[in-house]
């Protein structure tokens, strides 16, 4: 690709960059980003369909699966982003309420955790029942249409009974407050449903797969592409040594894509190479997902 027909396909906002110091070049592409994709649409397209969804008597929920850093993370972000709190006359209005589940896997801790995010005053030696009148109350008064249980495989630590207590428990929050609730967890998650037939029927587990060597990958490396302030064009989307190195060494995470495009364009910059090259791939100090964890395991961290 030309220089100016790079330029051209630069982002407006990028091409606003491309003049400002090194420094601030690598401030911007370290900033959060969204890039779309098919699987995350559909994810989101998902959400807002159980955010809009009419109350009855059972709402449905969902479950949101898929391996660690592969884009569980940033789909729920992007939601949170387009439904953000407000203020009115008598509350914060929250329409998406994010909690991560207790490691503990207590429900009295889970009730805890929702309280401290809504800012509700409680005692610590409130017992569940208490808790679960405040939480009533207050998710009437901030107009809460749609709760994400985020890391669910966290209470995979206790017992397959208190599991399935933990489960039920959001399965009753969710019939008695007629709201969807959306859980998120890595494969193991599935665990947590699977503990019982009505749980696993209500809760609808939809997957954000691995990439794939296709069209879609390298459609992705062009939005990237776009994303960074390079006056050279990288070309990692049309160089084929290029797009297979990233996903060779991604692992096919979308997660481990993006950071590794992130560290090739800080070692571009600091290097004076101005674009993605092999030399900064394979230079910038980026290791392969298995092998972090091949070494972590040998550490025993």
């Amino acid at each position: 690709m030309k220089n100016n027909e790079h330029l051209d396909n630069l982002l407006p906002i990028v091409r606003e960059k491309l003049n400002l110091s090194n420094e601030d070049r690598k401030e911007f592409i370290l900033e959060e980003k969204w890039i779309t994709y098919p699987n995350a649409k559909e994810i989101l397209e998902k959400l807002e369909f159980l955010y809009s969804h009419p109350k009855k008597s059972r709402m449905p929920c969902m479950l949101i699966v898929g391996a660690t850093n592969n884009g569980k993370t940033s789909i729920i972000n992007k939601f949170l982003k387009n439904h953000p709190p407000y203020e009115n006359e008598e509350a914060t209005i929250t329409p998406v309420l994010c909690v991560v589940a207790p490691e503990t896997g207590s429900i009295s801790d889970f009730f805890s955790k929702i309280l401290q995010n809504l800012c509700v005053p409680y005692r610590n030696g409130d017992k569940i029942n208490k808790k679960r009148e405040l939480i009533d109350h207050y998710f009437k008064i901030c107009d809460i249409k749609i709760l994400i249980v985020d890391e669910i495989h966290n209470i995979l630590v206790g017992a397959v009974s208190k599991q399935k207590a933990f489960m039920n428990s959001l399965k009753n929050l969710s019939t008695e407050l007629q709201i969807p609730i959306v859980i998120v967890g890595i494969p193991d998650a599935l665990h947590a449903t699977n503990t019982d037939e009505q749980i696993n029927n209500r809760f609808k587990p939809i997957a954000l797969k691995k990439w794939q060597f296709d069209r879609n990958y390298l459609s992705l490396l062009a939005s990237l592409e776009k994303t960074l302030p390079f006056k050279n064009a990288s070309n990692i989307y049309s160089n084929k040594e290029l797009a297979e190195y990233i996903f060779d060494t991604s692992e096919g995470y979308i997660g481990e894509i993006i950071e590794l495009i992130t560290q090739a364009s800080l070692y571009s910059i600091d290097n004076h190479i101005e674009k993605i090259d092999i030399k900064s791939l394979k230079n910038c100090g980026f290791t392969k997902p298995s092998l972090r964890k091949h070494i972590n395991s040998i550490l025993d961290l």
